[in-house]
């Protein structure tokens, strides 16, 4: 490896380094090399376990995968609105219907209600955590997406599933966000989530997206999901610490439902 490139991949680790993040387009701009060669340096980043690639660009592994970011501690955070939105989520569900369960925290509480106070439903999932508390009632007959297990996510992921829910449909989809904003819709930081949500919207007769006031107005680094493009039902459950002006702006913009639940 010549000294260009090593001084190339240096300054790539001191973009994403102080940022979190970089797009390919925004270091194709700063080191005036070509896409692939972007792409290359990154790969090679990647498996020195400074970085994860995304669709587009690339994340900071230390911050990606950091305490913020592993389920067990994302699941802990904000658990009473969680558990709040969960709730109401859990009312919109009819016996009899086929639904999608996300790998979200909010998501996963949902899959509590449904274990203890069940329901007759088809549950199709690539949560690992949801399949493991829907195994506890015989009422729900559960359909497991399936690919390479994501320790630090507990969810599979994989080209696979997108081929498995391109041959299923679903009454109702219940997501989860990193984030969902007026003006960039939903976010994520994780690229195989935003494909396998797009393919599910696209399967989906209703969607609804739950998501605590944290998630209101923020901006991840991969947008997905197109909301304004999907002429379908679609609400959003939040709670009342949410932010009001934006939650108008996200309703006016995506002509979605936004139900705000009062925390107990």
């Amino acid at each position: 490896m010549g000294i260009s490139s090593i001084n190339r991949k240096k300054i790539i680790k001191e973009l994403i380094g102080r940022k979190g993040t970089a797009t390919v387009a925004e270091i194709v701009n700063i080191l005036h090399v070509s896409e692939v060669s972007v792409r290359k340096y990154l790969e090679e980043l990647e498996r020195d376990n400074f970085l994860l690639r995304t669709y587009g660009g690339a994340v900071l592994k230390e911050t990606t995968f950091s305490g913020e970011f592993f389920f067990g501690h994302k699941s802990k955070k904000n658990i009473k609105e969680k558990q709040a939105i969960a709730k109401k989520a859990f009312s919109l569900i009819e016996d009899d219907q086929t639904v999608f369960l996300d790998t979200g925290t909010t998501v996963f509480e949902l899959s509590k209600l449904i274990k203890i106070y069940g329901k007759k439903l088809v549950v199709a999932t690539n949560s690992l955590s949801v399949v493991s508390e829907l195994s506890q009632n015989q009422h729900v007959k559960v359909f497991v997406l399936g690919g390479f297990l994501r320790h630090e996510l507990m969810d599979f992921s994989g080209t696979f599933i997108k081929e498995e829910i391109k041959h299923l449909n679903f009454n109702q989809a219940f997501l989860g966000v990193d984030g969902i904003s007026a003006k960039h819709g939903i976010t994520t930081t994780d690229s195989v989530t935003a494909e396998v949500e797009n393919e599910v919207m696209g399967k989906s007769l209703s969607i609804n997206i739950l998501a605590d006031f944290s998630k209101i107005g923020r901006i991840s680094l991969i947008p997905y999901g197109k909301l304004e493009d999907r002429n379908i039902a679609k609400t959003l459950i939040t709670d009342l610490k949410a932010d009001k002006k934006e939650l108008a702006a996200i309703k006016n913009k995506y002509a979605i439902e936004t139900i705000q639940i009062r925390t107990e």
